[in-house]
């Protein structure tokens, strides 16, 4: 395994990279599950469009049969990801910020998926020792959530992607990732958090990261419930739970990777992997809170139920 600068550990994982990575965790030099490096990327099959955007630019997305997934983000720069344990960055940026950005997101995301894990597009955390997931479509309001559980004192698990760990005959995990939430200015006024505790990111001038001060969880947990939010509704509060033979399609919605990669075997998989939820997790759908006084009800309602 090559010599590596810096050593993390993010999604269960053990990081050896030569990028700095100042959002994870870091530890002492030891062997490593994934290498995360510069380096010239061999020249890709066709690219294709896909559905992830990260700041502002569309990802463009290619694979082979050999294990080798490639995310290219034109101008900026390009990812490799090889058989889950090598992730090759291309590009002439030297901004860590803006390294960190992207390797974080989609980029490891693809590791993930490549080592078996079941990724939805959502966040987050822990309750009494139990993992509540929250979708939803950007700008539902999930990183809104999960800040203002964490502004309680909740764990928080992850946030932008959650990674479930399942094995048959096992309730399905959720695995920590880093401790970060996004959140845009709004909610930084909205749940009145102290600006002084927030970094902004590159993702938008009015966009913060919470870090600092954030309770992360350290372990995995099991997962209890899913809530997928969707637009307010200022007549009623609704909160519908979905059937089991209909969470395979719904969590089909909020894949946070390139649809393409969701073909044959692997869409095979991911439907198996959804039916393993559907008998252990109840799915509801909820209309997200429609103001910040009816998101703290929520948060204490939660809260009580574990």
């Amino acid at each position: 395994m090559e010599l590596s600068t810096y050593y993390y550990t993010a999604y269960g994982l053990t990081i050896g990279s030569e990028i700095a990575l100042p959002q994870l965790k870091e530890i002492q030099p030891t062997a490593v599950d994934l290498v995360i490096k510069r380096g010239r990327i061999p020249q890709s099959p066709p690219l294709e469009p896909t559905k992830v955007y990260r700041s502002g630019l569309n990802a463009q997305f290619a694979q082979t049969s050999l294990g080798k997934l490639w995310l290219d983000w034109s101008p900026l720069m390009s990812f490799l990801a090889v058989n889950g344990n090598e992730l090759i960055l291309e590009t002439d940026q030297t901004d860590e910020e803006l390294l960190s950005l992207f390797t974080l997101s989609e980029a490891i995301g693809l590791i993930l998926f490549q080592k078996g894990y079941f990724l939805l597009h959502g966040s987050a955390i822990q309750l009494t020792n139990k993992g509540v997931v929250f979708l939803g479509l950007p700008g539902a309001g999930k990183s809104t959530t999960v800040a203002a559980f964490a502004q309680k004192g909740v764990p928080v698990l992850s946030d932008d992607m959650v990674c479930i760990r399942l094995k048959e005959g096992q309730t399905p995990t959720l695995i920590p990732a880093f401790s970060q939430i996004k959140i845009w200015e709004n909610t930084v006024n909205g749940l009145k958090l102290n600006k002084t505790d927030l970094t902004p990111v590159r993702e938008g001038l009015t966009k913060f990261s919470w870090h600092e001060s954030v309770t992360f969880a350290q372990e995995e947990v099991p997962l209890a419930q899913i809530f997928v939010l969707e637009r307010p509704n200022e007549s009623e509060s609704t909160l519908k739970q979905i059937s089991k033979s209909q969470l395979p399609i719904e969590l089909l919605n909020h894949f946070p990777l390139p649809d393409s990669l969701l073909t044959g075997s692997s869409l095979k998989d991911y439907f198996e992997k959804s039916i393993l939820i559907a008998n252990t997790t109840p799915l509801y759908k909820m209309s997200r809170p429609a103001d910040f006084a009816r998101l703290h009800e929520f948060v204490d309602y939660l809260k009580s139920t574990f």
